[in-house]
C-alpha cells in the first residue's frame, strides 16, 4: 500500500504532540513494508524532497504571511490575516495537488492541515484518492487549534462570530472518507459539529512511540523500590490550561503532612518564571526545566506517579501512556480524553478538574500509601501495551484497507 501522510509540519522540533505522532506512523508503516511519502510544511518557498523516517518527503512553503511553525511568535494583526488566507490556500492547493499526481497513493492520511489548509482535501479528492482524516487538536473548529484562550472558549460553545469559519469547514470535511479522533470525546466533539457527515468515524489513539520489545526492555529494568519517598512528576507545558500552578498549590498544601512527598516538574511555558518565584525555594518542589531523551526517561522511571491536572479538555494525553509505558499510575483530571486513559483505582486515579481541594486529597492519598501506588504497576504495563507503534499502526492499516475495500466511494 502507498500512504501519503501530510502533516502541518513533520520537523520534530518545530511541532508537539501531532507532529511526534505523524512521524511515529510514518516509521511504522514504512517498518512493515508500505510505501510512505509525506507532504508537509517548511521555510523555504521552494520545494524541497528527501528522504527522511523511511519516507519521500516532501516540503514547501505555502503562500502567506509567516510560516505555521513560526505562529506563536507572530504579532496578532499578522495572525488574523493568516487565519483568512489559511481558510482555503490556492498554493498549497496546486502544490498537494501536484505532488499527488505524481506519486498517486493509495491513501491520502491528513494528520494536521493547518498551513496547508482544508484545500488539501480537495486537492486529494479531485485526484481520486481517499481521505483520512486524523483529529489531532480542534482546529477545525478553534482558529487557536485549542480551548484554552478566549478565542477557543467562544469555539467550544459556538459563538456566532466563528460560526462560519466551522461551517465552512465541516461542508468541506464531506469529502473525507474516514475521520479519525484518538479519543471518544474528540471524535464526538467534531461529529456533533457537523464534521465529516459522509465518514467513517474511528478511534484510535496515539502511541507513546515505543515498539512491544522496548516496552519489555523498560519492564525488565524498572527499580523495585522500598523507599517511603513518594515522587510524582508533572512532565508537559507550564501553562495554566494544564493545570501546573493547582498541582504545586495542592502539593503545597500536604507538604507539611507528608513530608515523604516530592512533586518534580519538567518542562517550560509562560508560567515558569512566576512558578519558580513562588515554589522554587519549596524543599518538596523542584524545577527540571524543559527534558528529553534519557533526561526525561529517568524522570519517568524514578518517579512513582505522573500527574496531568488539565483544566481544559484534552484531545488524549500522550504523557498518560508514556507513564503506563513505565509502570507509572497516573493522577489525571476528568477532562476531556483523559478519563478514556486512566481507569480510575487500578491505573490512576481521577479528579474533577480546576478543583485545587480534590488534587491535594488525591495527592496525600498517594503519599500515604507509596506501597499500594507501587503495587498498581503491573496494570499499567500492562495498559501500555495497547499503545505500542505496532498496535496503532495496525489499526490504522486496517482502516485505511476497510476505506479501499469501499472502493474510496466518498473521494469522488
Amino acid at each position: 500500500m502507498k500512504v501519503a501522510l501530510l502533516s502541518y509540519v513533520f520537523d520534530p522540533q518545530a511541532g508537539g504532540g501531532a507532529v511526534r505522532s505523524a512521524r511515529m506512523l510514518a516509521r511504522g508503516l514504512a517498518a512493515r513494508g508500505d510505501e510512505v511519502v509525506v507532504i508537509t510544511t517548511a521555510r523555504e518557498r521552494r520545494l524541497r524532497v528527501e528522504r527522511e523516517e523511511g519516507a519521500t518527503v516532501y516540503s514547501f512553503l505555502p503562500w502567506n504571511l509567516y510560516w505555521v511553525g513560526d505562529k506563536d511568535a507572530q504579532p496578532m494583526w499578522k495572525r488574523v490575516p493568516w487565519q483568512v488566507l489559511d481558510i482555503w490556500n490556492p498554493h498549497a492547493y496546486r502544490m498537494v495537488r501536484s505532488i499527488l499526481r505524481r506519486e498517486r497513493p493509495d491513501i491520502a492520511h491528513v494528520n494536521k492541515l493547518r498551513g496547508l489548509s482544508p484545500s488539501v482535501w480537495a486537492a486529494a479528492r479531485a485526484e481520486g484518492i481517499p481521505i483520512v482524516h486524523t483529529c489531532r487538536d480542534y482546529e477545525l473548529f478553534s482558529p487557536e487549534g485549542t480551548l484554552e484562550s478566549r478565542v477557543g472558549a467562544w469555539a467550544e460553545r459556538g459563538a456566532w462570530l466563528l460560526r462560519p469559519y466551522a461551517a465552512f469547514r465541516a461542508w468541506l470535511s464531506r469529502a473525507v472518507a474516514a475521520a479519525v479522533a484518538p479519543s471518544r470525546y474528540t471524535l464526538d466533539a467534531h461529529v456533533l459539529r457537523g464534521f465529516f457527515p459522509r465518514a467513517v468515524a474511528r478511534v484510535i489513539p496515539n502511541s507513546h512511540g515505543m515498539t512491544l520489545a522496548e516496552l519489555d526492555r523498560i519492564r525488565a529494568a524498572s527499580p523495585v523500590s522500598d523507599s517511603g519517598e513518594v515522587r510524582v512528576l508533572y512532565l508537559g507545558r507550564l501553562e495554566r490550561a494544564k493545570g501546573v500552578d493547582l498541582l504545586c498549590e495542592a502539593v503545597a498544601r500536604c507538604a507539611a503532612r507528608y513530608p515523604n512527598l516530592r512533586l518534580d516538574v519538567a518542562g517550560w511555558g509562560t508560567l515558569e518564571t512566576a512558578l519558580r518565584r513562588e515554589y522554587g525555594g519549596h524543599p518538596q518542589i523542584v524545577f527540571h526545566g524543559a527534558v528529553f531523551g534519557e533526561d526525561k526517561a529517568r524522570l519517568l522511571a524514578a518517579c512513582d506517579a505522573v500527574a496531568v491536572p488539565s483544566v481544559y479538555p484534552e484531545i488524549f494525553g500522550i504523557v498518560v501512556v508514556e507513564a503506563y509505558a513505565y509502570g507509572k499510575p497516573v493522577l489525571a483530571a476528568r477532562s476531556g480524553g483523559l478519563p478514556e486513559l486512566v481507569a480510575d483505582g487500578e491505573t490512576g486515579w481521577l479528579v474533577p478538574p480546576r478543583d485545587v481541594d480534590a488534587l491535594a486529597e488525591a495527592v496525600g492519598r498517594v503519599a500515604a500509601d507509596p506501597v499500594a501506588v507501587r503495587r498498581m504497576a503491573s496494570a499499567c504495563f500492562h495498559a501500555a501495551r495497547q499503545y505500542a507503534v505496532e498496535q496503532v499502526v495496525q489499526e490504522y492499516g486496517s482502516l485505511y484497507g476497510e476505506v479501499l475495500g469501499r472502493g474510496g466511494e466518498d473521494a469522488h
